[in-house]
Order: structure tokens, then sequence, then C-alpha cells
């Protein structure tokens, strides 16, 4: 059964965001240069940043330091980093730096931060729709589906990352699990979101004998890094716009730490969607592209229905993706078997796949 117990403690992080914030006798220091870092230092005197990956000697007025120049004794730091928040504790707790990372300071402090990317609509939705959240559990086909569902489930309930230890940044990896699913020989692709061509040069690493593909990214200068790192590759097609279920111009709110099509955006970008552009056959379909996953979808119901892609889905974006998507994949094509993987420390980066039978490895 998944948890429903949104009352955990853990009783260490809670004391150590209580001393950050009380305590007048320690060095108090947030790692990470961001807007959650800032949202600390709006909130409490801090006596400087960390960041190991930087020449810059300042950041909000306050001083930078490495942090092997912080003094274990009588220091604590907040560890602001959404993307890798288990390599930034191990590394303070290899130096015996008491730390707090930002998930549970956010819990814990009741001050008025900038939540975690990607929780916002969770608690409400969860326990509203737990029976849809249990039902795609129980349809999961392997064990380890099952387990990252509970795993990030759990971290999205507690916010402690002990549940999500086993976790590392793998992106080289990420929609390639080669190990559930087997494509068949001169595959054609479609990487929605391709931002600027990574997932498309690791499908090329992977499958050198592919027959196209597609690739859609509405931001310019993305697309234009995306052409300069695919140049020496043929049977490429380029579309800049994003993916929907019309033709037409959104609006879309872009910045470096989520983005996402809303109705008072800070950019408009074109979008179109799949059935419109693509008459012949798919063999993988990918969508990372920041909260419009089900509208792709409803987009694609020709080619999901004729052809049986494989799909690989981002569900991280929004808290109803965990089911449905599922649901509507299911709704359209009732051949696929569904496996979940996490290719982050964080929270973002949960891919669930759609596997046609025929398709499964092993």
């Amino acid at each position: 059964m998944l948890n429903k117990d949104f009352t955990y403690r853990n009783i260490t992080d809670a004391q150590n965001t209580k001393n950050f914030i009380e305590s007048k006798k320690i060095k108090k220091y947030v790692l990470g240069r961001n807007q959650w870092s800032k949202s600390i230092i709006s909130q409490i005197k801090v006596d400087g940043v960390i960041d190991d990956f930087t020449d810059d000697k300042f950041f909000e007025n306050l001083p930078i330091y490495n942090t092997n120049e912080i003094q274990k004794d009588n220091s604590i730091v907040v560890s602001a980093t959404m993307g890798g928040p288990k390599t930034a504790k191990i590394k303070l707790d290899q130096l015996g730096i008491v730390n707090i990372d930002y998930f549970a300071f956010f819990k814990y402090s009741n001050l008025p931060l900038i939540p975690p990317p990607f929780l916002q609509d969770f608690k409400n939705n969860y326990l509203n729709n737990y029976d849809k959240y249990v039902e795609i559990y129980n349809i999961l086909k392997d064990d380890k589906s099952k387990k990252n569902f509970k795993n990030i489930i759990n971290f999205k309930i507690t916010l402690d990352l002990k549940y999500m230890k086993e976790y590392n940044n793998a992106p080289s990896v990420q929609y390639f699990e080669n190990d559930i699913y087997e494509l068949p020989k001169n595959p054609i692709f479609v990487d929605g979101g391709g931002y600027t061509g990574d997932t498309s040069m690791n499908f090329i690493a992977k499958h050198n004998d592919y027959k196209k593909i597609y690739l859609f990214e509405p931001m310019k200068e993305n697309m234009k890094q995306a052409k300069n790192n695919l140049s020496s590759y043929q049977n490429i097609e380029y579309f800049e716009c994003g993916l929907s279920n019309f033709e037409g111009i959104v609006s879309f709110n872009y910045d470096d730490a989520s983005s996402a099509i809303i109705e008072e955006g800070n950019v408009k970008i074109n979008v179109n969607y799949l059935d419109n552009i693509i008459d012949g056959r798919v063999d993988f379909i990918k969508f990372d592209i920041e909260g419009a996953e089900q509208d792709a979808i409803d987009g694609a119901k020709r080619l999901i229905k004729t052809y049986n892609p494989i799909l690989a889905i981002c569900i991280y974006h929004k808290a109803e993706d965990w089911y449905k998507i599922p649901q509507k994949i299911l709704s359209i094509n009732s051949d696929y078997k569904i496996y979940l993987r996490h290719y982050m420390e964080g929270i973002s980066e949960t891919v669930m796949y759609f596997v046609p039978k025929q398709l499964i490895k092993g």
C-alpha cells in the first residue's frame, strides 16, 4: 500500500533547521546560487554563500566561499541545490559540517520560502486522488518500477532525502532503458523537447542505424545550439515549435529552473501536434515538454494507435501526470506495458515508459 502519512518528521533536520534560524553562536552559510538560496538570504541573516565552481567573490552582497574554507566546528549549511542534493550532502558530511538540504529546510522552517520545484500541487492532488495513484502503481510491469514509484512518492510526502539515496544524475541513459525494451532496426525517433540536441545525440550514439529524427524545440537559442550540435548527422528534421493538441501560438513562461505553457507567459511560441506533421511510422516518442505532455499525447493519438511506438514521457511536471498520462495512453492503445525510472538526485527527471508487448526485452 502507498504511504498517506504527511505527519512524518525527521528530528535531526527539524533541530538543525531551528538552530540555523535561531542560533546567534554559529556561522550560517547557504550552498548554491539560485532562486532558492536567494529566498533563504531574504529571510535570514547568513554569513556567506558556498560555491566551489566560480571565481566570483560575492553573491547578493555576501562573500562566496569554497566548501573547504568552512570551519566544521561552528558552522551550519543549508544546501539549496536542486540538481545534486545527495552529492552536496555527501561532501558536507565527509567534511564534518552540519548541513540541511533545502527540501527539509523548507518543510521545517515555516518561512515564506520559494517551494522546491514540482511540488506545489502534490499534497492535495495525491490525497484527493489516492486510489488513482494506487491503480497505476498496481499495473506497473516490474518490481523496480514499483520501488521507484514508492520512493519518489515517499520523498514528496516527507521531503526526506533518504528516499532518494539510490538515485544519481544520469542524463546519458535517460530515455534509453535497453533492459526493458528493444527498438526495431532503423528506428524513427521523435525528440519532443529537443533542448540543445542532447537527447538526440544520446539516441544516435545508441542507435547509429537510425532512419530519421524529428526534433521539436520552441526556443530559438536552444534550436540554434541543437542544429550546431547535430550538424554532422543526417536525416534530422527540425521544428521550432512546442508540441500540443492544436496548431497555433501560446504563451510560454521560460526560465532556467522550470518552464511551462501558461496563460500569461513571458514569451510567445508556436505549437503544433504530431498527427498534423508526421504521416508515416514512428518507433520511439520522447516527451519532456514542461507540463504539456498530456496535450501532446492527445495530439499524437493517430500515431500512438496506428504504429505502437515506444513512449518515454516525463511525468514530474504536474502531480496529476502520474495517473492521467497512463490513463490517457492506455485509453488510446491498451497494448502497452508501463515502467517507471528516475534519473536525478532531486525531484525532477521521472520518466514513465510505455512499451508494446512485442518490444519488451526478454
